[in-house]
Order: structure tokens, then sequence, then C-alpha cells
């Protein structure tokens, strides 16, 4: 009886996730802006409340929460369980939010937000003498929003994003959120392109010889056994860690510069983006300053950072 009562469950969330993705997202995207942000912070309530991501609907398992409150527990530092009980819950609300800020990108309204950035002329400051600039990011807050709001310098931005999303296990609302969440962020990006990372390196570099930007998520575990020549090794969150390394390869062949920036939900409407200033990728010091960067960053505010569950799978390198 329970395993019935289980699998009715599953389809009714189901079926509810695909009608959130289908409908009430790209309805809630057209309301007068603080009655769609309302709204939005109605349906975090909900997401928080279940502990509800695409991905765990997706493979009809809690692993996020799982793996998040996991994370927690490698963060530098003694941590209450009430504080990783707000942080996880934040996480799926900041998630949720940041579903809806796509919506507002595919409707064409990022005309009506508001953005400021600091340092203000950080990115215009960078010598581009050699190749283009590759800008990490996280999934923190608002990094997409964050992309629009960076190309309003008038310059090609493209963006490093990954075909996951198409996973046959993934609800075909949720896929097609994800294509026109991408397709209407290249309206924005003033001739630059998305462009999916299983399809091949070779684009990017392209992009880069062309002394264009290039913005690629940061926290991304080694890719596999295989992947040990490029993987690079940092200082975040208080221990030696292995992560991809792709982006900052590509940054040194091109003789790029390499920089980030966080994006951040002021109030409705509003927003404000860290840069941590480009540097030479050449040097060493430039990725590290990069990653305390995020490191400050994410133990201000755990809870945003709706990445978390990726820690785990960055392995501690030992110090010899």
């Amino acid at each position: 009886m329970k395993d019935y009562f289980r699998l009715g469950l599953l389809g009714v969330i189901t079926r509810l996730h695909h009608l959130d993705f289908k409908f009430y997202l790209p309805a809630v995207a057209r309301f007068p802006l603080r009655l769609a942000y309302t709204l939005s912070n109605i349906r975090g309530l909900v997401n928080q409340w279940f502990c509800r991501d695409w991905r765990s609907v997706a493979l009809k398992t809690r692993h996020i929460k799982r793996q998040t409150l996991a994370a927690y527990k490698l963060f530098p530092g003694v941590i209450s369980s009430a504080e990783k009980a707000a942080w996880l819950g934040q996480r799926f609300a900041t998630e949720a939010r940041e579903e809806f800020e796509a919506r507002l990108v595919v409707a064409r309204r990022m005309s009506e937000l508001n953005c400021s950035l600091h340092p203000k002329n950080a990115l215009t400051a960078h010598g581009q003498s050699g190749g283009g600039l590759v800008l990490l990011t996280l999934h923190f807050d608002s990094f997409f929003l964050g992309a629009g709001f960076l190309a309003r310098s008038g310059k090609p931005f493209n963006f490093m994003a990954s075909a996951i999303t198409q996973d046959p296990r993934v609800d075909i609302a949720v896929q097609n959120h994800f294509e026109a969440k991408y397709r209407g962020l290249e309206a924005y990006l003033n001739g630059g392109k998305k462009a999916n990372m299983e399809g091949g390196m070779r684009p990017f570099y392209k992009m880069l010889a062309k002394h264009q930007t290039l913005i690629v998520v940061g926290d991304s575990p080694p890719l596999g056994a295989d992947s040990s020549d490029t993987d690079i090794v940092v200082n975040f969150l208080g221990a030696k860690r292995r992560l991809a390394g792709g982006a900052l390869r590509m940054a040194q062949s091109t003789d790029s510069d390499i920089g980030a920036y966080l994006c951040y939900y002021v109030d409705k409407g509003n927003y404000r983006v860290e840069i941590c200033p480009p540097a030479p990728a050449s040097d060493p010091q430039s990725v590290q300053n990069i990653y305390d960067f995020f490191s400050r960053a994410i133990l201000s505010d755990p809870g945003l950072w709706w990445g978390a569950d990726l820690l785990p799978s960055m392995p501690v390198v030992s110090e010899e």
C-alpha cells in the first residue's frame, strides 16, 4: 500500500511540476513587475517547504537536499543545525527566483530591471592585447541575469552552458524552459552566443580569439578520471580542492584575461553585480584571487549558493 501511495504522490508532484514550468512561470513573468516578484516569492516558499528543484523531480529523489546538507558539513567552522536548515531553505527559494528571472528575460523585460556594477569600470579597464576575457561565476543568486547586465557595455558576451538540461528524464516543460531561457538571453548579448560544452571547445576558442568575453560557471567538479590534465587545484572554502579547469586552460592558451562576477538580488527589479577584476590568466595568482572572491561571498551568505550540492564532488587535495 505504501508503494502505491508513494507512486501516486510522485505522479501528482510530477504533474504539478510540469504545469508550474509550462504555465505558471511564463504567466507570472508577464504581470506588473512588483506583483510578478510577489507571486514568484510565493512559488519560492513552496519550493523551500518541499525542497523541490527540477533535478530532484527528474530523478524522483531528494538528492539535492542531501548533497547540499553534506556540503554544509564541509564548510570551515562549527555550524549549528538551525543555520544549516536556514541556508537550505534559502537555497531552494533562491533557485526558484532565478527561474522566474529567466522568464523575465524570455519575456524581453530586462530593460525594466536596474543594476549597479562594483567596481564600476572593472571590465573596461582590462587589457585585451592578445585574447579575450573569461569570466567565471557560480550557481549563485541571480547569476543568469548578471550576464545580461554585463552585456550592457555594448560588447559581445558569450555563455558556456551544458546539454544536461535536455536529459530525457527531465520534464519536457523544464527542457523547454531552459531552451527559451538561453534563446532569450542571446537577444541581450550583442551578437554573443550560448553554446553547450558537449559540442566541443573549438567555438569557445574562436570567441576568445575574436577578443570577446566568455562566461563560464566556475563551480564545476572535475569531469572524470581522464580530466586530470585540465583540472585546477585552488584554495576554496577552507581547503585545497580540485575543480574542472577547462576555462582557465582556454584563457591561458588564447592569452586572455580571467576574472569573475556575482550578481545579487537587492529588491524587486534591482540588482548589484560584484566583479573580481580581470587579470592575466598566465599568472597563477589570478585564478586563486577569483576563488578567494567566491569563498568570501559564499561564507557571507551561504544560502545564496544554490550550487552547493556540487561541493562534495570537488575532491580535497591533501597537503604534502
